[in-house]
């Protein structure tokens, strides 16, 4: 094939968005009219025709993604990529999230899986008519068209994003290797705000077995990114009289993006905002009555079980009333290019059994033990899907309320305004109460003693509406009080992002959506600002760390991108965090190092645990020594990393954004044509976030996590929700729609999602038509 011949073939994988197209499914034509942004608005005579068009319009722009996103689900991506997805396919395999979601697929209501049903048919529609190249990543890596839809594929991502937002499993065995290391009570000043008497574990398992754990965890679960902020006010703090709600949550950022902008329109039906591809839910988004948006919680849904194995029949297990058989499985996976392997898994009365996950942790534990894993996500009777279609059509606070009842997770601070002038907040999810102990470490399992006994009830669920201040705020911080009943989790970020929000609100009672975006580009960090006077004090030694030093003299805390000084104290930062504990954690010290805000100002503070002597020399060193210490190395690594002329320094360069579409990334020439390249200001703590990366000397400080979608919906009349998404609707290259947003991202001016069509400027249309194809 020619060059010419290869571009033809090339543009004709972007999908049809004009004309008719027969397809076997809805019940009436269903239009699909795409505004000058490529946003589909789906009109149907019916709710599921409606859901049908939204699974017809994400296959068309992101099928590529959906499939690889169910492969990975059902851990089948060494049958595509080879050998080097085999750990990431034995762990997906291991926790058997198909299963699990085909099980629930059986408990939804009827209307549920309808609409469900609905949905995959319409994935099934386009995969079935569609002509030419399905897109150009299925010729390269399949040169087959994919498997059906069905709902289980559905819901078995939305438990992937779960398992992407929790993760206090990680933090479990981390703990576990360091009280190991050095010590329950030192170990418990590393994780401040948790009970300070950790029990040692250390007659249930050997330590280093968890640092075996720690390291693999570390490796298939990273350390969570930012979270999200998500805030609303009402009438009394805006211009209008009406409420205002605003979100932008921060994932990872990629090519395709991870959400798509859609607006469904039926009898009994009127959604818009930001979707999941592969999943027929409204996350962020309004309703025309209620609007919403999301955080996440960070609750501990996860525990890790230590199962004693009965000496005389390994195949069974010891529980409090005897023993047990374990459940047994083997898993073929096939892999592209090398030999199909074979995994056996086990499972207890808690959960999987974390072995056939890597062959250096088949021996997690002693021959007489091992370890399981609980998680709330991994029921049968999971019905959050069914919580979230009947979210799109709640009117009120009392069905906002009532359609939660059957959300599972992960946990979500999801706000609430409404047109009648009422705020809230609702964190609905099943959060586990523990017959015992914290879920801050791995427990035996035999006993008993720390098993779940039951869930937080709804109505103590964390909640509030209509609060006296007429705002509510949400950034990951600690959502519950001191007095709060129950345990709901431990992994709270500090409050440097809640805070610099809730003073932003506070500043003025007319705000409309230019503040709220003016908000969401603040860069300011209240967390530097309460660390700058232990680098000013500071004492380096040599030329160069005291230049560093005197570049923050005049400072204020703000990550701006043309700016060299936010370069300066990110890489004294991480030079004092290395500085304080990377000689006592020793190997942990790597699946440990990260931005640890509360330990290290803790530390700075007061060090009743020695974290600045020097472990490895016990001399006298002081935290104010390592401070100065601190700008001694950065200036080193700066120099070194970006050469030394600070010029070269601005933080926007250094800590920039370097998006590569997931496949055309990894080929020369291509990657940067398919890719996306933005300077970048804030960090971790500003309300701009931009998380980066901390713990590898190579890649330090390039921007990985952030507000990939951003949100401000105006319930004034005519209600509009105003969203914008990085880089576009589209994951084909050769699609107008591919990074056309990225402009409008950076900038924050998000794209206004009107529901009324006589407002909707039309680019395209398109007519499902029903009828045999």
């Amino acid at each position: 094939m020619g060059v010419a011949g290869l571009v033809i073939w090339l543009w004709q994988s972007t999908p049809q968005m004009e004309g008719n197209i027969t397809v076997s499914g809805p019940t009436a034509p269903v239009e699909i009219l795409r505004d000058d942004f490529g946003i589909p608005h789906i009109i149907a005579e019916s709710l599921n025709d409606a859901y049908f068009g939204l699974g017809f319009v994400h296959a068309q722009d992101r099928m590529f993604q959906m499939e690889q996103q169910r492969r990975l689900s059902q851990g089948r991506l060494s049958e595509v990529l080879g050998s080097s997805t085999l750990e990431y396919d034995r762990f997906l395999r291991l926790l058997d999230l198909h299963r699990a979601s085909q099980a629930s697929v059986a408990a939804l209501d009827p209307a549920t899986r309808e609409s469900l049903n609905a949905y995959a048919a319409g994935v099934n529609a386009f995969i079935g008519t569609h002509d030419g190249a399905l897109s150009p990543e299925f010729t390269l890596l399949l040169a087959a068209d994919p498997a059906p839809w069905s709902a289980a594929d559905s819901i078995a991502w939305l438990k992937v994003m779960a398992l992407h937002l929790s993760g206090n499993w990680r933090e479990e065995a981390l703990r576990a290797a360091m009280i190991d290391e050095i010590g329950a009570e030192k170990t418990a000043s590393f994780f401040p705000d948790v009970p300070a008497a950790t029990p040692s574990i250390l007659d249930a398992a050997e330590g280093r077995a968890f640092f075996d754990l720690s390291s693999l965890l570390n490796d298939l679960l990273p350390p969570a990114g930012n979270g999200s902020n998500n805030w609303v006010v009402d009438g009394t703090h805006t211009s209008s009289g009406m409420p205002l709600l605003a979100n932008d949550p921060h994932l990872g950022f990629s090519i395709p993006a991870i959400w798509y902008l859609a607006h469904l329109e039926a009898p009994g039906l009127s959604v818009a905002g930001a979707t999941l591809p592969g999943i027929p839910l409204v996350i962020v988004g309004t309703n025309g009555e209620i609007a919403w948006g999301v955080t996440n919680t960070g609750p501990d849904t996860q525990d890790l079980f230590i199962e004693r194995l009965v000496p005389e029949d390994n195949s069974r297990y010891l529980t409090p009333d005897g023993s047990e058989s374990f459940a047994g499985r083997e898993e073929v996976i096939e892999v592209r290019f090398g030999e199909d392997v074979t995994v056996s898994m086990l499972e207890t009365r808690h959960g999987p059994v974390l072995t056939g996950i890597r062959d250096q942790v088949d021996g997690l534990v002693g021959d007489d033990e091992a370890i399981a894993l609980s998680w709330t996500m991994l029921q049968d009777d999971d019905r959050t899907i069914e919580a979230g279609l009947a979210l799109h059509t709640a009117s009120n606070w009392p069905e906002f309320v009532a359609s939660a009842r059957p959300y599972a997770g992960p946990q979500q601070n999801i706000v609430y305004a409404d047109r009648r002038g009422n705020i809230g907040l609702l964190a609905p999810a099943t959060i586990p109460i523990r017959s015992s102990g914290d879920g801050l470490i791995p427990v035996p399992g035999w006993t008993g003693e720390s098993d779940w006994i039951g869930a937080i009830p709804f109505h103590d669920l964390p909640g509030t509406f209509n609060p006296e201040t007429g705002m509510i705020a949400t950034a990951n911080d600690k959502l519950v009080a001191q007095d709060y009943p129950y345990l709901l989790g431990h992994q709270w970020q500090p409050g440097y992002r809640a805070g610099r929000i809730r003073d932003l609100l506070a500043e003025r009672s007319d705000h409309d959506v230019a503040s709220f975006r003016s908000m969401q580009l603040d860069e300011a960090s209240l967390f530097a600002m309460a660390m700058l006077s232990y680098a000013l004090e500071a004492v380096p030694q040599s030329a160069n760390g005291k230049t560093l030093q005197g570049m923050l003299a005049n400072w204020d805390g703000d990550m701006a991108a043309d700016s060299a000084a936010p370069t300066v104290y990110q890489a004294w930062y991480r030079e004092l965090t290395r500085a304080i504990y990377a000689d006592d954690l020793g190997e942990l010290f790597h699946d440990a190092w990260w931005f640890k805000p509360v330990f290290v100002l803790d530390v700075m503070q007061a060090d009743p645990h020695g974290w600045c002597l020097n472990a490895e020399t016990g001399a006298e060193t002081s935290c104010a020594d390592l401070a100065g210490i601190a700008f001694d190395e950065a200036a080193a690594f700066l120099i070194e990393r970006f050469g030394a002329d600070p010029a070269g320094w601005q933080w926007g360069d250094v800590h920039g954004l370097k998006l590569r579409h997931r496949l055309y990334g990894m080929i020369p020439g291509i990657d940067a044509m398919t890719g996306v390249d933005l300077t970048m200001g804030g960090d971790r703590f500003t309300v701009s976030t931009s998380g980066f990366v901390f713990n590898s000397d190579s890649r330090a400080f390039a921007t990985v996590h952030g507000p990939v979608l951003r949100a401000v919906v105006d319930l004034a009349e005519p209600v509009t929700g105003y969203f914008v998404i990085l880089p576009g609707q589209s994951g084909n290259p050769f699609s107008p729609y591919y990074d056309n947003l990225v402009e409008r991202w950076y900038a924050n001016d998000p794209v206004p999602i009107p529901m009324d069509r006589a407002h909707i400027k039309v680019r395209h249309r398109l007519v499902l038509e029903p009828g045999i194809p």
